[in-house]
């Protein structure tokens, strides 16, 4: 189905996942896990799947797929690869199905709308030639706390800086591209983009960056505040329910499948 844009919509900014139900288009804002997506899509996966647990990423995996996720900067037994972009900068994924551990943005996920695509600093300029494209009525901006390297995090997590600094450089841009009837919630991310207007240096100066570097992978933070290098939107395909019962899990676990949504897609 195509929604062109024709009217003024909404600009909502949400500095923390809601449990809410959103009545148009979301983008989840995710610096590194979401950046991670961005790259692989762009490296050729045909598919991407995002799981809250390192179980649940194990159980969704198939022959043939690639598993990513780290503990302490290492991938856990039966992963493939960790989730560092410079690594995965020049790896060949085209045509694999792959899965990643990134419980932040798992839990940023857990809301209904008609659709969702994840946004960062690298994918930019294929988000705002998407969002006319997708947006009817609202876009809101809703950023995944904090992951500064627990492999499962406990509660909803801490608000992050990355992430509401790049909700507010892209509640600018659209800002600037677009005629916006309202906008709600973000001036405390537009005022964080005052404050830290080179965005690796903020990115270096958050819990997250902080956590990378002291890692050694300072390249990883310098990735992810490049501007516009991924051509792609990450779209929200599917939605799995992994049910304790079934599978032997502590509670029932959720996992997301994106795909790519290039410059010419319709939605």
């Amino acid at each position: 189905m195509t929604f062109l844009y024709n009217a003024a919509v909404r600009l909502r900014v949400d500095l923390s996942p809601k449990d809410h139900t959103y009545p148009d288009l979301v983008v989840v804002v995710d610096v590194f896990s979401g950046s991670v997506v961005s790259l692989l899509l762009s490296r050729g996966a045909r598919e991407v799947w995002v799981a809250p647990s390192l179980r649940s990423a194990r159980l969704l995996a198939e022959p043939g797929d690639v598993l990513l996720g780290e503990q302490e900067g290492i991938p856990p037994e039966g992963f493939h690869r960790g989730l560092s972009l410079k690594d995965l900068d020049s790896a060949d994924m085209r045509g694999l199905r792959c899965i990643i551990h990134a419980p932040s943005l798992s839990k940023a996920l857990a809301f209904q709308a008609p659709r969702t695509v994840l946004g960062q600093f690298r994918n930019t300029k294929a988000l705002l030639a998407a969002i006319p494209r997708l947006a009817r009525e609202e876009v809101a901006l809703v950023c995944a706390a904090e992951n500064p390297g627990d492999p499962q995090p406990a509660g909803p997590g801490e608000p992050s800086q990355a992430n509401m600094l790049a909700a507010g450089f892209l509640a600018k841009r659209l800002e600037q591209t677009l005629p916006l009837t309202a906008i709600q919630g973000a001036t405390l991310a537009t005022h964080l983009l005052s404050a830290f207007p080179d965005p690796q240096e903020a990115l270096f100066g958050s819990r997250e960056g902080q956590h990378l570097h002291r890692m050694g992978r300072d390249e990883d933070i310098a990735l992810a505040s490049l501007i516009g290098f991924d051509p792609v939107v990450p779209l929200l395909q599917e939605t799995r329910i992994l049910e304790a019962s079934r599978y032997g899990l502590s509670k029932d676990r959720t996992a997301y499948a994106f795909t790519a949504l290039e410059g010419g897609d319709e939605a």
